[in-house]
């Protein structure tokens, strides 16, 4: 934990101890029993399995606020360490509804990010296609006849933007090299630059797959291990408003995992989160039955080819994993704010919130959400001179925790709806 920077540390406190949603940064400091997973992860497909050109895909489940933004950050980090590239993209009813393949590639490309080492708190990340082709040519400027690499992807319109970019870049067109990237983006661009640069199709719900396809194969090429792809069904619900809208979307989830059987994906892997695999596959009818059928195995050590990953089942008991987890948030509490607290009064408090966090299992939010914002407070109250939290004050902290949790799950959803 000495290793923490103070800075850090308190961003962390912050972030978790506000609304219990994770921090993007130091996220490894207080992560607990995600080990087994994780391992299996890197080892099987980061380090093996992926470098054959081959690719994957994972559905990660478990209750809203159970972890599953965390696990997709700590796959981000080991997928960074692994040279992949990755894209995390945050799916919304209203900006990123999985039926909308176009409205996803589009997320995709504006969030994607080179491998890059934990960058300090205070300082915005580079992201987006953008970045990652000046990234490419920093790096490969000096080759001869690098923009060769891109040649013949599947979207001859997508081979021949990216070498419009490239050429640009290199002849120090900046205006050209913007116009070319707008398309990349998937925004409109006028149509003489279309001729210009030879782009015949547009990027829309017809074409998006395709252009999917092209950017991980492009990436596959210039020196990457592959692209890594989170797709975090964030809210309560789904991305997903009607019925004909969720066919649509499965049909698109159904291609993506049948696409993880050919080539054409080198170096790929999806993971994708939902709140509840009921919400996704509840239903009748031929797309249901065929999705149903592709996302039924479980992931395991012994299984690693299985697809679900059940983030409520790590084999822990939860009791010993919010202990856990309150001992590892209370050494970077005492970090952030250079004090020390009895150890004593330290893990009677953790348990105290533990055992009253677990009386709440019932709620549709997480114990585990509820524990780690109730746990800061209490962390607070010691700070401020507490001798400690007892079962009453416990359970009175996880009571005024469960309600500003749930007010402000009710402001987010009335902001969606209008």
């Amino acid at each position: 934990m000495n290793l923490i920077d103070q800075k850090l540390a308190k961003a962390i406190i912050h972030k978790v101890g506000s609304f219990g949603t994770p921090p993007e940064f130091g996220i490894e400091y207080f992560s607990v029993g995600l080990e087994p997973y994780l391992t299996v992860i890197e080892n099987e497909y980061l380090k093996d399995i992926l470098k054959y050109n081959l690719s994957s895909f994972k559905l990660i489940t478990g209750n809203y606020g159970g972890g599953k933004t965390h696990f997709l950050y700590l796959i981000r980090n080991l997928a960074w360490q692994n040279n992949y590239v990755t894209s995390y993209v945050s799916l919304s009813p209203t900006e990123c509804p999985f039926d909308r393949l176009e409205l996803v590639y589009k997320k995709v490309v504006a969030n994607i990010m080179p491998p890059v080492e934990q960058p300090p708190v205070d300082q915005i990340w580079d992201v987006g296609i953008e970045t990652l082709l000046r990234r490419w040519y920093k790096r490969a400027a000096d080759e001869r006849n690098f923009i060769s690499k891109i040649r013949n992807f599947e979207s001859s319109s997508f081979t021949n933007a990216l070498k419009g970019a490239m050429i640009n870049l290199t002849s120090d067109d900046e205006e050209g090299f913007g116009a070319v990237v707008q398309w990349l983006k998937a925004e409109d661009i006028p149509r003489e630059l279309r001729l210009r640069y030879r782009i015949s199709e547009r990027i829309d719900r017809s074409t998006a797959f395709r252009m999917l396809r092209s950017l991980v194969q492009f990436i596959n090429t210039i020196g990457y291990s592959g692209l890594i792809l989170l797709f975090d069904e964030a809210e309560r619900g789904m991305s997903i408003a009607s019925a004909r809208d969720k066919r649509r979307a499965l049909d698109n989830l159904r291609q993506i995992v049948d696409e993880c059987g050919n080539s054409r994906l080198p170096g790929a892997m999806f993971f994708y989160a939902v709140p509840d695999e009921n919400l996704l596959l509840e239903g009748s009818g031929g797309v249901y039955e065929a999705l149903k059928q592709r996302l039924r195995s479980s992931f395991t050590k012994i299984n690693p080819m299985g697809v679900k990953i059940n983030l409520e089942d790590i084999g822990m008991d939860p009791a010993a994993f919010l202990n856990e987890l309150g001992k590892k948030l209370g050494k970077i509490f005492e970090h952030a704010y250079q004090c020390t607290v009895d150890v004593n009064i330290l893990n009677d408090s953790i348990r105290n919130i533990a055992d009253a966090a677990l009386e709440l299992q019932a709620l549709d939010i997480s114990y585990r959400r509820i524990f780690v914002v109730g746990i800061i407070e209490a962390f607070q109250l010691i700070r401020s001179g507490s001798a400690g939290i007892n079962k009453i004050i416990a359970r009175e902290i996880l009571r005024s925790t469960v309600k500003r949790l749930s007010d402000k799950e009710r402001e987010e959803v009335e902001q969606e709806e209008f």
